[in-house]
């Protein structure tokens, strides 16, 4: 006769974690999110990539690793893979969260168009194509003569802190369809909401080719992680300083702008 194994006569242990899942979402359901701490968030967002093991230490060392929830969520998967216990499923789980929350302001966006006549307005329409972005990006926003928006054109992109505006592609998308008015949008992903002196030399120059075109430049939006705004102010500002300068110097306000370091291409054999 068989002899039966040591342990048939006592029940399994139960996992320590074996119900918790169970109790979280349950809490979930009935209190929200927000009843969650930043950790625990995490943690419930990885049930859905790790279906079957404790995520709560995961969670607390992906904090620790990122310094914060927000920045958990504000990292690529290349630097989540870095943390012990992130595989590409949780990586791209969790870099998803904020591109989730851009389509689904860009969709609601849409669903509300309306005339973009004032500087919130336009602030309010363009927020949403930066959000989570780790990049420099310029947008060019065509308008036809109610400032209804036709179409958002992307014209550059870059690296954090510089971007160089392709006035081929620019000029191109400006003429197409009916706008007779536009606007620039550029983010600074990780400065201040202050235009820069090459924000300022590009300003002039994109509108010096929209004038060209027949097309008014009505406003550039700036957005940064501390806000956004309008640099038009500074802009003008900074146009009757230069003709101040120019004419001390001896040159129109053109050349003393073309004496300036461009930041723009402005080669005629462009073919991008």
């Amino acid at each position: 006769m068989d002899r039966p194994p040591e342990n048939a006569d006592k029940k399994k242990e139960k996992p320590v974690h074996a119900d918790h899942r169970a109790r979280m979402q349950q809490r979930v359901r009935r209190e929200g999110l927000c009843s969650l701490a930043a950790h625990e968030v995490l943690e419930y967002l990885l049930f859905f990539s790790i279906p079957r093991q404790d995520t709560n230490a995961l969670a607390h060392r992906l904090i620790e690793h990122f310094g914060s929830y927000c920045s958990v969520l504000d990292a690529s998967e290349e630097e989540l893979l870095k943390v012990k216990g992130v595989g590409p499923a949780s990586a791209r789980l969790l870099a998803s969260v904020r591109k989730l929350e851009q389509f689904y302001q860009l969709q609601l966006r849409r669903s509300r168009a309306r005339p973009l006549r004032t500087e919130a307005d336009r602030i309010e329409y363009v927020s949403p194509l930066f959000l989570a972005e780790r990049e420099e990006k310029c947008y060019l926003i065509t308008m036809n003569d109610q400032c209804y928006p036709l179409r958002e054109v992307l014209v550059s992109q870059g690296i954090p802190n510089y971007t160089g505006i392709n006035s081929r592609k620019l000029a191109r998308e400006a003429v197409a369809g009916d706008s007779t008015c536009a606007f620039l949008a550029h983010n600074h992903p990780s400065g201040v909401a202050l235009p820069s002196r090459n924000d300022l030399l590009a300003t002039a120059q994109v509108e010096r080719l929209l004038d060209a075109l027949g097309v008014h430049l009505v406003d550039h939006i700036l957005v940064a992680p501390d806000g956004a705004a309008s640099m038009m102010r500074q802009f003008r500002a900074a146009q009757e300083e230069s003709a101040r300068r120019a004419q001390a110097a001896g040159k129109t306000p053109e050349e003393y702008l073309l004496a300036s370091d461009p930041v723009i291409r402005l080669d005629e054999n462009e073919t991008t």
